[in-house]
């Protein structure tokens, strides 16, 4: 099978997620075709609208994500990889049920410790003996982001759950959408001082654990890559228990407002 698997007429759009909690939300818009197992990979053929999907659930964690997009990348052939999920913010303005527009995402764990204990990060020319490690620094494809801005003008995220994730002394607001950079690493950062370290150094306005290595493999294949996020908690208003079973992330809130907009982004696609 190849890039006719989905549609005789057209290439399949890849949608790649972490957990299957935030895939149902893209399960529960669209119409299910079909279903297949390679591996450890479940491939749900879906539609929405006219346009025919596949999505992935990797599993959390950059390396999952990789894997996961390379078998999507190199099975089906898609015209596009897309990806949604839920992240934690990394500005103290930015509260959960906002939606961020990935214009780019950078592997901000891709640093180097010098002897000194200071962090160097070598940025987009990450280069050894001059072989190149990896890109570390990925913008979104153009079209998509501004597909993807263009189908966020007149929708309004559903409110976020009243306190949820929030301190008493914050007024709930109507959730907003923001476009800016998407910082990935298998790391889940509650320090402030280092939330502002990595927002300072990087310009991102959340992070996730997927993002950039989704990002990293679809440059590699030259697929057209573009993500939406939605946040779910902020640690300078409100830290996450970390410890045992993380309840900070309700199965019905987490991805949904960000799979909301890449629907209507992918009616925008069409079959085009």
């Amino acid at each position: 099978m190849g890039m006719n698997d989905a549609s005789p007429d057209v290439a399949p759009i890849a949608v790649v997620v972490a957990m299957e909690s935030e895939l149902q939300h893209l399960l529960h818009l669209t119409t299910p075709v079909r279903e297949a197992r390679e591996g450890p990979w479940r491939d749900r053929f879906v539609m929405a609208g006219d346009v025919p999907l596949i999505a992935l659930c990797c599993g959390i964690g950059m390396v999952n994500a990789a894997a996961g997009t390379e078998h999507i990348v190199s099975r089906y052939a898609p015209r596009a990889v897309l990806n949604y999920g839920c992240v934690g913010a990394h500005r103290r303005d930015i509260l959960p049920g906002d939606v961020i527009i990935g214009d780019g995402a950078v592997n901000h764990g891709a640093v180097h410790i010098l002897a000194n204990g200071d962090e160097y990060f070598p940025g987009q020319e990450y280069q050894f003996a001059g072989e190149e490690v990896a890109q570390t620094e990925l913008a979104t494809d153009p079209v998509l982001r501004d597909l993807t801005i263009a189908a966020a003008r007149d929708w309004a995220p559903d409110p976020w759950p009243q306190g949820l994730n929030l301190p008493p002394g914050i007024e709930q607001r109507p959730p907003q959408t923001h476009v800016g950079r998407v910082g990935s690493a298998d790391q889940w950062n509650q320090a402030h001082t280092r939330i502002d370290t990595l927002h300072a150094r990087h310009r991102t306005l959340c992070e996730d654990m997927e993002a950039a290595a989704i990002a990293q493999v679809c440059a590699r294949h030259g697929v057209p890559f573009m993500t939406v996020k939605d946040v779910s908690n902020n640690e300078y208003h409100v830290l996450t228990e970390l410890v045992g079973e993380i309840d900070v992330l309700p199965a019905e809130e987490v991805g949904r407002r960000a799979a909301e907009l890449l629907v209507r982004t992918i009616a925008r696609i069409g079959m085009g």
